[in-house]
């Protein structure tokens, strides 16, 4: 009987060890050089391996201002506020860096270095097209740029979304929350990570900095996937990008410390048993 509840937890643990997965926010170019359209994007880092295909997941920025301040429908509010990008194909793999954006693939606007070599799940032409399920063009870009009125970016594991539905990851930037608070039940629901704890934006919520014109906000901390936790919080830095910096300008420096691989996992049981088997040996002896 206990051999068999160890083969259990063994059986267990090994699929614990295949089964998660989810995405982290890295960075973001909020306000890139001369026209933000379709130039901006957010950097993105995968916990485990996805195929989104068969788990599609959703990208949402919001452009929280005096004009479209946050409302009730939170995330989904669409129109100037809210644009959807759904991740819907493509595969990535654990540990795996990649780009969700505007179509121009640009470090830094119009006639900088080209990202077109990195991996991009989905990719939209933000000023002339509107969001995969909702959100408007806008010429003058979809990613907020910050300020006294906060904007956020929340990646969601599901593209079935409504007003209260969770993100899996989010953020806010700038220099105040402002009008992207709603109340203090309704709005920009929230996920429970390394800076908030769950619930909706409130004006006393956490932000990243402020980002001027040309700033990469680069963020760094480390993410454990045994735990589900994040063992040192996320920071941002903002780097001040030129049309010739690199792509190595803007490497993620998200570390995240992976589940023991499936063999690894085996190998752990294997002993165990055999652990076991030999203290039932010796009592018998």
């Amino acid at each position: 009987m206990k051999i068999r509840m160890l083969l259990f937890l063994l059986l267990t643990a090994t699929t614990a060890a295949t089964s998660r997965g989810q995405i982290l926010i890295s960075g973001y170019m909020a306000n890139p050089t001369g026209t933000d359209s379709p130039y901006e994007y957010v950097q993105l880092v995968a916990t485990g391996n996805i195929d989104f295909s068969l788990t599609p997941m959703a990208v949402i920025f919001a452009n929280s201002t005096a004009t479209t301040p946050a409302t009730a429908n939170g995330w989904v509010q669409g129109g100037s506020t809210t644009y959807e990008l759904s991740l819907t194909s493509g595969t990535v793999s654990a540990g795996q860096v990649f780009y969700v954006g505007g179509s121009g693939k640009l470090i830094d606007g119009s006639g900088s270095t080209s990202l077109s070599g990195q991996t991009w799940i989905r990719a939209l032409n933000t000023g002339t097209t509107g969001g995969d399920l909702f959100g408007s063009a806008a010429s003058g870009g979809v990613v907020g740029n910050g300020g006294g009125q906060a904007d956020g970016i929340a990646v969601f594991n599901t593209t079935t979304l409504t007003a209260t539905t969770v993100p899996i990851d989010v953020l806010f930037y700038g220099s105040g929350v402002g009008s992207a608070s709603y109340s203090s039940s309704q709005g920009y629901t929230l996920s429970v990570n390394d800076r908030y704890n769950g619930g909706v934006l409130l004006s006393s919520s956490y932000l990243f900095p402020d980002p001027s014109g040309n700033d990469f906000t680069r963020l760094t901390g480390t993410y454990d996937t045994g735990s589900s936790t994040w063992t040192t919080l996320r920071t941002g830095t903002l780097l001040s990008l030129t049309a010739s910096s690199p792509v190595s300008a803007i490497d993620s420096q998200i570390t995240v410390v992976p589940v023991p691989e499936p063999a690894t996992w085996a190998l752990m049981g294997l002993g165990t048993l055999a652990l076991f088997g030999r203290q039932q040996h010796n009592r018998k002896s």
